[in-house]
C-alpha cells in the first residue's frame, strides 16, 4: 500500500496539486504582479486610465487557472481584444505571459491529439489577429506585431511540447503504479495460497491424527469404561468438526485466488528430482516397480516425508550420501531413505521432523519406522496405501 500511495503522491505533484493551499496563492501573487506590470506598460506608453480595466481583465484570471483554466483563457482573450478595440497598439508582454500560463494549464488536462489540435488552432488565431491589426491600422505594425506573434507561436509550441512531456511522464507513472499494485496483489494472493497450503499441510494432519487416535483408543486401550469411551468419541467428533470448519475457512482464504489448490498442498512425487537437485549432498534416487499416480494426499505426504528426511540429513549428517528408494507395490507406496552418516547418538532420533513424518504416514493408514541403518547411518522407511 505504501508503494501505491507514494506513486499517487508523485502523480499529484506532477499535476501541480501536491500543495493545494500554497499553489493558488502563488498563482494569485503572479497574477497581481502581471496586472501591475501590464498597467505600468500602458501608463508608460501614454495610454489613458480607461485602458487599465481591460489590462487587469487580461492578467488577473491567472489566479484561477488551476480551478477554471478555460475561463481564465477566455477572460485573458477578452481583455486583449478589448485593448485592441481601445486602440492600444503596443503588444503587452505581461498579458502574453498570463495567456501562455493559462493555456499551458489547459494543455495538461487534454489528451495528446486534442492538445496539439488546440495548439494549431491558437496559432491560426494569432495569425488572424496579426492580419486584423494590419488591416485595421497599417502595415507599419506588421513587423512589430508579426515578431510578437512568431515569438508567441514559439512559446506556445514549446508549452505544448512541455505539456506533452509531462503528460507522458504522468502516464508512465500511472502504468508503473498500476503494475506495482498488480504485482503486490499477486504477491498477496500467492502468500494467501501458501498460508492455506501450510495450514492444511501442518494443522489438518495433526487434527486428523487426534481424531484417529481418539477413535481407535477404545480398541487399543483395554479396560476403558463407557464414560471414557464417550469422552474419546466426543474428542473424535470435535476433531472432525474442527477439520470441517478449518477447510471452510481455508476455502474463504482461497476464494480470490485463481487456480488455488482445493485441499492438499503441492508439490508431489513428480517434483522429487527438483527437490534432490536442491540438496547440498549427493543423492541417489531409485524407482522400483511401475509408477502410478497415487492419491493426492499420499502424493503430497510422500514428497513431504522425503523433504523432511533430506532436511534431517542436512542438519544432523551434513555431507552424507543419501539413497532414496520409491517402490510402487500393488497396494502400497513404500519409501526408503538411508544415509551413510554417523547415525543418531544418545537420545537423538533425527529431530522433531520424525514426529511429523510418522503422523503423516499413520494419518493415511500407513506405517513408519526410523532408526539406525543395518550398515550404519540412519534409515527411514514408510508405507503409504495407494487405495
Amino acid at each position: 500500500m505504501d508503494i501505491k500511495l507514494g506513486r499517487a503522491e508523485e502523480r499529484l505533484a506532477s499535476l501541480g496539486v501536491g500543495r493545494p493551499a500554497s499553489l493558488p496563492l502563488a498563482d494569485a501573487a503572479v497574477a497581481a504582479f502581471l496586472a501591475v506590470a501590464a498597467c505600468l506598460e500602458l501608463i508608460a506608453g501614454g495610454h489613458s486610465i480607461t485602458t487599465l480595466p481591460p489590462a487587469v481583465l487580461a492578467t488577473a484570471p491567472l489566479a484561477i487557472r488551476r480551478s477554471q483554466p478555460w475561463l481564465a483563457v477566455a477572460l485573458t482573450f477578452t481583455g486583449a481584444v478589448w485593448l485592441v478595440l481601445a486602440d492600444v497598439r503596443m503588444p503587452s508582454v505581461a498579458i502574453a505571459i498570463s495567456g501562455v500560463l493559462s493555456f499551458y494549464t489547459i494543455l495538461r488536462t487534454l489528451r495528446r491529439r486534442a492538445a496539439w489540435t488546440l495548439t494549431a488552432g491558437v496559432g491560426a488565431l494569432l495569425a488572424a489577429a496579426v492580419a486584423a491589426v494590419v488591416y485595421l491600422w497599417s502595415y507599419e505594425y506588421l513587423r512589430e506585431w508579426g515578431a510578437v506573434a512568431l515569438a508567441l507561436l514559439g512559446v506556445i509550441a514549446a508549452t505544448a511540447l512541455l505539456a506533452d512531456v509531462r503528460r507522458s511522464r504522468t502516464e508512465v507513472e500511472e502504468v508503473r503504479a498500476d503494475r506495482l499494485e498488480s504485482l503486490k496483489e499477486q504477491a498477496a494472493m500467492a502468500e494467501r495460497a501458501r498460508i492455506a497450503r501450510e495450514m492444511h499441510d501442518i494443522v489438518a494432519h495433526s487434527i486428523s491424527m487426534v481424531a484417529v487416535q481418539a477413535e481407535t483408543a477404545p480398541y487399543t486401550i483395554p479396560g476403558l469404561d463407557e464414560r471414557a469411551k464417550q469422552e474419546f468419541a466426543d474428542i473424535a467428533t470435535s476433531a472432525r468438526s474442527t477439520l470441517t470448519e478449518m477447510r471452510r475457512l481455508l476455502g474463504v482464504l482461497r476464494a480470490d485466488i485463481p487456480d488455488a489448490p482445493e485441499t492438499a498442498p503441492q508439490p508431489g512425487l513428480a517434483r522429487l528430482p527438483e527437490l534432490i537437485g536442491q540438496h547440498d549432498g549427493e543423492v541417489d534416487l531409485d524407482v522400483v516397480g511401475e509408477p502410478v499416480q497415487p492419491p493426492q494426499a499420499v502424493d503430497v505426504s510422500a514428497y513431504r516425508i522425503v523433504q523432511e528426511a533430506l532436511t534431517n540429513v542436512r542438519v544432523h549428517a551434513p555431507g552424507a550420501r543419501v539413497s532414496i528408494e520409491v517402490a510402487y507395490r500393488p497396494d502400497m507406496l513404500v519409501l526408503r531413505i538411508a544415509d551413510n552418516g554417523p547415525g543418531p547418538s544418545g537420545d537423538d532420533s533425527g529431530g522433531h521432523g520424525l514426529v511429523g513424518m510418522r503422523e503423516r504416514a499413520l494419518a493415511l493408514g500407513g506405517w513408519f519406522t526410523a532408526g539406525p541403518g543395518p550398515g550404519g547411518g540412519f534409515l527411514i522407511q514408510t508405507g503409504l496405501p495407494l487405495e
